[in-house]
């Protein structure tokens, strides 16, 4: 029973992970097509996001998704925060 809570766990945080990137460009995309500036709230989005796919892939680090999960929304923040600085 442990590892089907696990299962469902590992494919929602690859979901948010990937998700979060879609939602926050097309939220970006958005914003230009309405000549207005959604990036400070597409860049939350896609933060809040990548931060729970992070922690649910650390959850379940032990399947494939979770290290998936985990690694990549690991990189994709750390890009989009040495892109900031």
């Amino acid at each position: 029973m442990e590892a089907a809570k696990e299962s469902h766990l590992d494919k929602l945080a690859l979901a948010l992970c990937l998700g979060g990137v879609v939602l926050a460009a097309s939220i970006a995309a958005l914003g230009a097509l309405l000549n207005q500036d959604f990036t400070k709230i597409a860049y939350g989005i896609f933060v809040a996001f990548e931060l729970a796919a992070f922690v649910l892939g650390i959850i379940t680090r032990a399947t494939p998704l979770g290290k998936a999960a985990a690694i990549t929304s690991f990189m994709l923040l750390a890009v989009s925060i040495l892109t900031l600085a």
